[in-house]
Order: C-alpha cells, then structure tokens, then sequence
C-alpha cells in the first residue's frame, strides 16, 4: 500500500493524508471566535422565540444559512489540514489566504450577526460593554478613529497593503519562519478582508454607505490589484520564496515555479474574479434602479463630489 508523509508522519491513504490529519485547535481561535460563534446563536434562538411575522422570521432564518457557510470557511481556515499543507505547498497558502480574505468574509457580513450576539451575551456584559462603548465613542479621538476605520479608502489602501506587503518575498519567508508571524498575517488578511466586503455587500440599510460608482470603483481597484500581482506571480522567470525550499525533495513532490504558477492562477481565479463580479452586479443593481426611478444619476455624482460636505446652522451659505 502506499504511503504518504504528512507533517513528518507516514499516513496509509491519499485520505489520511490530506483530509484527516492534521487538523488541529489554534488557541488563538478557540479563544476569540467560538465564543463570538455561540453567543450568535443562542442570541438567535433568543430571538427566533420574539418574532411572530413570517416573513420577518424568514429574514433571519436565511442570515442563519450565510452564518452556517461562513463559519465552515472559518473551519476550513483556522482549525483544517489547510494550515498545514500551506507550510509545504504554495498553491495551498494561497487558498488558506483567500479562504480568510475573501471566502469567509462575505458569508459573515450577510448574516450581519452582531445584534444576535448582543442578544446571546449576559445582561450584565451586555450593558457593561454598551456603556463602555458610548464611553469611548464620546471621546474625539475615538471618533476620529471610527471614521477613519470605516473610510471605504482605508478598506481599498488596507486591503490591497495586505495582499502585495506579505507576497513580497522578504515578509512572506520572514512570515513562515514563525507561527505568531503567520497568526499575524492571517489576522491582517481577514481583517482587511471584512473591511473590504464592508464596503462591497453590507446590506444594513442603517449604516453610512458610499454612492454606487464609487463602490464599484473601489471594488474594481481590488480586483485588478489581485490580477497583477496574479500576472507578476505566474510570469515570473523564478520563484519569489526561499520557505519552501527546505521541504523540497522531502515532502514537497512539485516543483517550487510550478507551485508558483499554479498560485498565481488561483489568485486570480478565486481572488480578483471575485471583486470583479460583486462590481458587475453593483452596477446592474444600481441601472436597474435608476430605471425604475429609485436612483439618479445626478444624485449619485453628488454624493460622488460632495459626500464629505455637511452643513449646519451657522455653516458657510451657498
């Protein structure tokens, strides 16, 4: 029978190997995202009990599924064999990457589940946190932070920072010498990822959002990024990263440009086509409400020229 070597242990199966070793608990996870995941749903349960309309109820119950696919991304990205083989293969560092970046985010941004989780947490925490907040976001320097922290630009510059500061090959073999370096960049790619989808799908109506054009056009920015750095990955002369060269002939079966290129085509599959389509589909929404006279267009290019501008009494007068 053959065997196979899997994080230095000879397993019986293809099987074994790739699908059921290597999982693991990642302390970090177990400590911030279970907890989260189990307050959304007993906060859900909370309020299933509470809504008597069936449409409403509906609402929530599909926010549900998108949470039910969103934390199978999480699995997949934090606790699978993924984690594992990305030491050996770069083509599945980059899955492992766009699983957090641009999987599991949008999934999560759907289910919207904040107001769930408040429901699931304790009264007491729930009000300490409450109070804590107005707290904090009385203070100006807080405030100013918030704005700049939910600024699409900054979601755009953050995003795209992320994606070409830890694939240039100095960072990215500086990165997986080291667990806590890894634990680091992947906090950054999903971060900037939910700031990103923020940006693209948040379907709360009652948070600040930019006109359509420029949604579309930040969402193109990232995707030609991802494209780019796809182009430059795949028609490179050599491989970037000296990280994998250690494993080469051991573990590693496929050649490091290979593995390169192969990567360089799931980015640009699974990370800039991505961007491109929820652009294509902002557009068509955006046309087929300025046709049925939900949308202007001379109000969009306000909002596109003067978003920032806000008057008041005692404000200039034009």
């Amino acid at each position: 029978m053959e065997e196979f070597i899997f994080a230095g242990v000879q397993t019986r199966s293809f099987l074994d190997a790739y699908l059921l070793s290597g999982w693991h608990l990642d302390p970090y996870a177990l400590a911030t995202v279970c907890p989260l995941v189990a307050f959304y749903w007993i906060g859900h349960a909370r309020m299933l009990r509470t809504i008597g309309n069936p449409a409403v109820r509906a609402g929530y119950e599909r926010r549900s599924a998108a949470m039910i696919v969103a934390m199978f991304f999480l699995v997949v990205g934090l606790f699978s064999p993924v984690e594992t083989w990305a030491m050996v293969y770069q083509w599945v560092h980059m899955i492992w990457h766009l699983d957090l970046m641009v999987a599991a985010p949008p999934f999560l941004i759907l289910a919207d589940p904040w107001h769930e989780i408040r429901m699931g947490l304790p009264r007491a925490v729930d009000r300490a946190l409450t109070l804590g907040y107005r707290r904090l976001a009385a203070l100006p320097v807080a405030a100013t932070a918030g704005r700049l922290l939910t600024s699409p630009w900054i979601a755009v510059v953050g995003f795209d920072a992320a994606m070409w500061g830890w694939h240039i090959p100095g960072p990215f073999d500086w990165a997986m010498a080291s667990q806590a370096r890894m634990e680091i960049m992947m906090f950054s790619f999903f971060t900037t990822g939910m700031m990103m989808w923020y940006v693209a799908i948040d379907p709360n109506p009652n948070r600040r959002h930019e006109g359509p054009i420029l949604r579309v056009f930040h969402m193109m920015i990232v995707s030609m990024s991802c494209m780019l750095l796809s182009v430059m990955l795949g028609l490179s002369s050599g491989p970037w990263y000296s990280a994998y060269n250690a494993l080469m002939g051991t573990v590693r079966t496929l050649p490091l440009l290979a593995d390169q290129q192969i990567a360089a085509g799931i980015l640009w599959v699974f990370g800039a086509v991505p961007w491109f389509i929820a652009g294509v589909v902002t557009l068509r929404d955006w046309l087929n409400d300025d046709e049925r006279g939900g949308a202007d267009i001379t109000d969009a290019f306000r909002v596109f020229t003067l978003r920032h501008v806000r008057s008041s009494a005692g404000s200039a007068r034009y």
